[in-house]
């Protein structure tokens, strides 16, 4: 059986076994919201439960749970959020483990689960955005892009609003 595309082997680690599921449809934004809150994740301080729950409705969502004998139902200790056009381009968002699981393979499975996702179609590339893993992605072939015939511009919203555009 081809298990390119399927859910990772469950994880021994030190505090138990780390199993793998797909939470799209189940996960509850209140507990992404808690999860990351705990993990002091920078970049999700501001998100709100309607905010987790629009982000879920269009982008898949991994996690990796502490579970005994690796049922579904355990402590939430990584989570991957996927996104795709699922022609063109696929984007990684939100890769967190707990600290106290860091450096046991949690992160590095979520992140090859999500490359190999069914769901993310026959993309072209995959993109990310990191500040502090940047020694992390190279191992699954990322690498700053240094693109010459485009830039990865933005523009907030409250930016838009001022300039009469939204």
């Amino acid at each position: 059986m081809n298990r390119d595309f399927l859910v990772p082997e469950p994880l021994a680690t030190p505090q138990g076994t780390v199993a793998f599921f797909d939470e799209t449809w189940t996960v509850d934004p209140r507990e992404l919201q808690i999860f990351f809150q705990a993990e002091e994740v920078y970049w999700t301080a501001y998100r709100t439960i309607e905010q987790w729950r629009r982000l879920l409705s269009c982008s898949r969502m991994l996690t990796a749970r502490l579970v005994p004998e690796g049922h579904m139902g355990g402590r939430l200790v990584g989570a991957t959020r996927l996104w795709s056009d699922h022609a063109y381009e696929a984007k990684l968002y939100d890769v967190v483990v707990a600290q106290d699981l860091m450096n046991f393979g949690v992160a590095s499975e979520l992140v090859k689960w999500a490359l190999r996702h069914p769901w993310v179609g026959e993309v072209h590339r995959f993109v990310l955005e990191t500040r502090d893993a940047t020694e992390f992605y190279p191992r699954f072939g990322f690498q700053p892009g240094h693109e010459v015939e485009s830039f990865h511009m933005r523009v907030k919203t409250a930016d838009l609003q001022a300039r009469g555009l939204r």
